[in-house]
C-alpha cells in the first residue's frame, strides 16, 4: 500500500526582478525593485550585443555601431541604440532626456533617464566615435 501524501505549495513571495547583487568583485546577497533594475541597466549597457555567444541576440547594447561615424551621426543614432538595448527588458518603460558631451576627441557620452516600474534612473554610457 503506498501512503497517501498531500503537498501544499506556497506562492512565492520572490518577484520578478528579484536577483543577485553584483558588487565590484563579487556577488553578495541580493537586491529588488529598483536595484536590480540598476544593476540590469549597467549589465546591457556593459555588454556589447552579438559579441558574447552566452547572451540571447535580444540582450546588450550596439554601441559598435557608431564606430567611426563621427560625432553628429552617432549623436542621432545613440537614443536609438539605447532604448533598443534597454526597452528589451520588461520592466522598462521608457528611455529618453538625452544629453550628449565631449569624453575627448574620439568618444561621445551621453546621460539619459529611464523610467522604471519602479522610478527614475539617471545613468550615462560613452561611445567611440
Amino acid at each position: 500500500m503506498v501512503p497517501a501524501v498531500s503537498v501544499i505549495q506556497e506562492a512565492s513571495s520572490v518577484t520578478a526582478s528579484y536577483t543577485y547583487k553584483l558588487e565590484e568583485d563579487c556577488v553578495r546577497g541580493y537586491v529588488d525593485d529598483l536595484e536590480a533594475v540598476k544593476q540590469a541597466v549597467f549589465k546591457i549597457l556593459m555588454t556589447e550585443r552579438y559579441k558574447y555567444v552566452i547572451y540571447s541576440f535580444n540582450y546588450g547594447v550596439e554601441l559598435d555601431r557608431v564606430m567611426g561615424r563621427g560625432k553628429a551621426e552617432a549623436k542621432a543614432l545613440l537614443p536609438g541604440i539605447i532604448k533598443d538595448a534597454l526597452l528589451a527588458d520588461s520592466r522598462i518603460r521608457d528611455v529618453g532626456d538625452f544629453e550628449f558631451y565631449d569624453v575627448d576627441s574620439s568618444s561621445l557620452g551621453v546621460r539619459f533617464t529611464v523610467l522604471t516600474d519602479y522610478g527614475e534612473i539617471s545613468t550615462e554610457v560613452s561611445a567611440d566615435v
